[in-house]
């Protein structure tokens, strides 16, 4: 078979794509579109405080956003593994890089569009609901920028894993991937809390994300700070070269990930 890229059998081959998987997709992203508008929308809907709804944002995040979407991912690549399909999608007349190119812009086209409009709905209706409230003391308070960079970041860096699983293992792909990704996402995350805490003289609490700045709460047993002349509470933004650098390090990361996955692809197709 020809393994040059060739734009027509691309655009044939990403037409299958969407013939085969476009009405999953397609039901999967309004019902997912649905369920944000339903947890992120109850803010605008009274004019008092309420942490509740708040919260509801944050629930959003992580069960919509972040784990619903890798659930389009775990079959970016699957139907080359699944018994049932693997034989004829492998047999389909195009390269290596037009499948693998073809499956990564048609998850993206899904995946990217959803992030967008979560972050544009949780300001847009954090900014609403704050100008209705009557209390001003209480306001609803959008996430911070490092949040947003950790987040988008993680968001992508599941996305690449997923898609990497859904070629690389046979048999329960998505819990395979999922307890791996888990697994070193807790590593990387206490490796940091524990530089943190090593470079800020042992907090009593510390909260240190990748991507993120470090928050450092100092306290005595009596709730006295523990210097005199300390603030209860300390927040250190990582430094805009340092921040630069691991965002391009993830980046790199990811990239590698979807590398693997077309090798892993490729070495199918022999």
């Amino acid at each position: 078979m020809n393994q040059t890229f060739n734009i027509h059998r691309f655009t044939l081959i990403l037409r299958l794509e969407i013939a085969e998987k476009g009405r999953n997709y397609l039901l999967m992203s309004a019902l997912m579109a649905f369920a944000i508008l339903v947890m992120l929308t109850p803010v605008t809907m009274s004019r008092e405080f309420s942490g509740f709804r708040e919260v509801l944002h944050y629930f959003a995040l992580f069960l919509i956003v972040l784990f619903g979407s890798s659930l389009f991912t775990s079959n970016a690549l699957a139907q080359y593994t699944a018994p049932a399909t693997g034989i004829s999608a492998l047999m389909v007349p195009a390269s290596t890089t037009e499948k693998f190119l073809s499956a990564l812009l048609f998850n993206l086209l899904f995946l990217v569009p959803l992030l967008c409009f979560y972050w544009w709905l949780h300001f847009y209706t954090l900014d609403m609901a704050n100008a209705k409230i009557i209390n001003q003391q209480s306001r609803y308070h959008p996430m911070t920028a490092d949040i947003v960079y950790y987040t988008s970041f993680g968001y992508f860096g599941i996305q690449a894993c997923v898609f990497l699983g859904s070629i690389f293992f046979k048999k329960a792909a998505y819990i395979k991937t999922a307890v791996i990704a888990i697994s070193i996402a807790f590593t990387v995350s206490i490796a940091n809390t524990m530089l943190a805490i090593y470079f800020t003289d042992n907090p009593t609490k510390a909260t240190a994300l990748p991507l993120s700045g470090w928050k450092l709460w100092y306290h005595n047993d009596d709730g006295s700070t523990k210097w005199r002349f300390a603030s209860i509470y300390y927040y250190l933004p990582l430094p805009d070269n340092v921040l630069l650098m691991a965002q391009l390090v993830t980046a790199v990361f990811i990239i590698l990930l979807w590398t693997c996955a077309f090798y892993q692809l490729k070495e199918r197709e022999i």
